[in-house]
């Protein structure tokens, strides 16, 4: 079986948790419908519905490290030309915030509130949570660090249930070695896009991480023809009409 790892890096981190679906819970609340009124029943109870469940038991749960309000961000990605002051640059862009990504630049509104989750890092100095990623997005350091067996695959996915409502989590699938590799660079991060204000509580689920096995990568699909489902293949040479004198018909001519 594989087996997955979770540690924090930081005293405010939390590391991920696996979902659990509390039937008992769903249950006592079915009888009691039944056992005291009079017409209110519920009638099917997803927590009895084994692939509901599956799916809101899959893989961990994602939660916020903190509590804060966040913003969409208005960003730009722009070149700063040689010999030219970088706040200069970015004063002439309206004030905007400056993060270098790379050889280039993210400039970017309304993103005050990105300073809010500014922690200190073990060697006493100040790091960023959040960091622009281009396009409104940006990426989230969430404070611990994961183990993944080698050659499978993270899936990080929205939540099942209803999460923060105004915070897009991007699907994306990241290999083994840039997961555990993470434990080196502060930690794992996941992609975000606040699509309007939205607040985020700790301890609230944002996103669901998912181990995936490479043969989920690789796996193929066939299609086949409707009327076609014994799978037996179709004779590459039908015989001629003539064939059908031997059962006592003249060929049509």
């Amino acid at each position: 079986m594989a087996e997955v790892s979770f540690r924090p890096l930081q005293p405010w981190a939390l590391p991920p948790d696996k979902p659990r679906t509390d039937r008992a819970t769903a249950r006592a609340e079915r009888d009691t419908y039944r056992d005291s009124f009079r017409y209110l029943r519920i009638p099917r109870l997803p927590a009895d519905c084994p692939p509901w469940v599956l799916g809101q038991d899959l893989g961990w749960s994602v939660r916020s490290p903190l509590t804060l309000t966040m913003k969409p961000l208005d960003d730009i990605g722009i070149a700063v030309p040689e010999r030219e002051d970088t706040h200069q640059a970015g004063r002439r862009l309206g004030g905007a915030g400056m993060w270098q990504r790379g050889e280039e630049w993210i400039a970017a509104r309304n993103a005050d509130w990105l300073h809010l989750g500014d922690y200190r890092a073990t060697n006493g100095g100040w790091e960023a949570m959040f960091l622009p990623n281009g396009q409104g997005t940006l990426e989230w350091r969430l404070g611990w660090a994961a183990t993944i067996p080698a050659r499978t695959f993270l899936m990080v996915m929205p939540p099942p249930g209803p999460g923060p409502e105004g915070l897009r989590v991007p699907l994306g699938v990241i290999p083994a070695k840039n997961v555990n590799a993470m434990a080196d660079r502060g930690g794992m991060s996941i992609a975000i896009q606040p699509e309007r204000p939205v607040t985020v509580h700790r301890g609230q689920e944002v996103a669901r991480i998912m181990l995936l096995h490479p043969d989920s990568l690789r796996a193929t699909a066939q299609q086949e023809a409707v009327g076609h489902h014994n799978g037996a293949p179709e004779p590459k040479n039908p015989a001629p009409p003539a064939a059908a004198a031997d059962h006592g018909q003249e060929p049509s001519r």
